[in-house]
């Protein structure tokens, strides 16, 4: 410890004393007081120093976080149209045209039978209709829807060519060879129809008209 001084000392050799005594009790003062390290304090039984720590800056938002703007809402389909009108014909013959196509005979069917009892004439659906179950070799099921619409649609081709066909299978071949033939005023190209009559002119015992008819469904098809 530094003892108290005087304010004024006697003498150059007491002066002297006291600067060595100061000397010396800096030094002990640069010995013993230097900083405690955490685990000086640790072991001294004290609580750690509390770190201090910034707040870390915001992190740019990766490129996959950025909000991405919704996209167009997907089209309806013909199966939501329906679920909003369920007696819309021109739908439902479009759906059973597409249900057939992908060989769902049985749900078409369905299709085509409610478009019919929303309207008895519509003309594609009974030919839709005919031509469905003749393609399930229900010949004779596919004759009156054919035949209907052949009469309330007399200028669809495709009615007339397909009651042709439905006829020939049953065996009215009179009906048949009628058919047919209105399917060639119709469409003078239509191979199967021209096809179709040679069949029938063959089975009537009529050979050289049948050649003719052969003749002109390979001119047609440009062979």
């Amino acid at each position: 410890m530094i003892r108290k001084r005087e304010p004024r000392w006697q003498s150059a050799a007491e002066r002297a004393r006291v600067a060595a005594e100061l000397i010396e009790e800096a030094e002990s003062l640069t010995e013993t007081s230097s900083i405690a390290s955490p685990a000086d304090v640790a072991r001294a039984g004290l609580p750690p120093p509390v770190t201090a720590q910034l707040p870390s800056p915001p992190a740019a938002s990766p490129p996959g976080d950025v909000p991405v703007p919704a996209g167009p809402a997907p089209e309806p389909t013909i199966d939501d149209a329906l679920a909003a009108e369920p007696d819309n014909v021109p739908l439902l013959v479009e759906r059973a045209g597409l249900l057939a196509g992908a060989a769902h005979y049985r749900a078409a069917q369905r299709d085509y039978e409610r478009a019919l009892r929303v309207d008895p004439i519509h003309g594609e659906a009974l030919t839709g209709l005919g031509v469905l179950l003749s393609r399930r070799g229900l010949w004779s099921d596919a004759v009156p829807h054919l035949r209907r619409a052949s009469e309330v649609d007399p200028g669809r081709a495709a009615a007339w060519f397909y009651l042709g066909e439905a006829l020939n299978h049953v065996d009215e071949l009179d009906g048949a060879l009628a058919a047919y033939e209105r399917a060639v005023e119709l469409e003078p190209r239509n191979t199967r129809a021209l096809y179709g009559l040679g069949i029938v002119l063959d089975r009537l015992n009529r050979p050289d008209e049948a050649t003719q008819m052969y003749r002109r469904s390979r001119e047609a098809t440009g062979r």
